[in-house]
């Protein structure tokens, strides 16, 4: 019982890291963002035996050490986007117990094309999917912090989306004014 809330209080720390990324216009903040929520996810799944998200997220923590240093020569090369899509798949592979083990490898690809450009709009755009997959993966975990905190996700991207799509309608009736 003392695990579980452990893992409620960590999850609830990786909510509050998690509302700010998706607020995020400059690409490095939202990939720091997205490094402290992984680092956090990863302890939560960890307590909560949720081992395919707990290594998912600990992809998500080298993904973004490197996708941070993308200004390196060493950093810029798309054998990254190659190798954390790889070992995406495979760990559904190695965690394997039933198909819900395929959930957090497709966030994790959708993830790593969504970080990969660092353009805050596509990881808008690509948090639906990836929030639906770890819903659902989340459900089956019994992660209470993690169902809501991809539900927070998903009504956070789309005011987001929607708060933004306002701003550029108001922006182009100026424009034609």
């Amino acid at each position: 019982m003392e695990i579980q809330i452990i893992a409620f209080i960590v999850g609830a720390l990786g909510i509050c890291a998690n509302v700010v990324i998706y607020q995020q216009k400059n690409g490095k903040y939202l990939l720091v963002y997205k490094l402290i929520s992984d680092m956090i996810w990863a302890m939560h799944y960890f307590l909560l035996s949720g081992y395919s998200a707990m290594v998912v997220a600990c992809i998500g923590i080298a993904r973004e050490c490197v996708f941070l240093n993308k200004k390196h020569k060493w950093a810029q090369s798309d054998l990254w986007l190659l190798l954390f899509v790889l070992l995406s798949v495979g760990t559904a592979a190695l965690t394997w117990k039933s198909p819900m083990n395929l959930l957090p490898a497709t966030a994790s690809v959708l993830s790593v094309f969504s970080f990969w450009r660092a353009k805050p709009k596509l990881s808008g755009i690509l948090a639906y999917p990836i929030s639906l997959c770890m819903l659902t993966y989340d459900i089956f975990i019994f992660s209470y912090m993690g169902i809501a905190n991809e539900i927070f996700t998903l009504l956070s991207t789309t005011v987001s989306i929607a708060i933004n799509k306002k701003r550029k309608s108001k922006l182009d009736t100026n424009n034609n004014l």
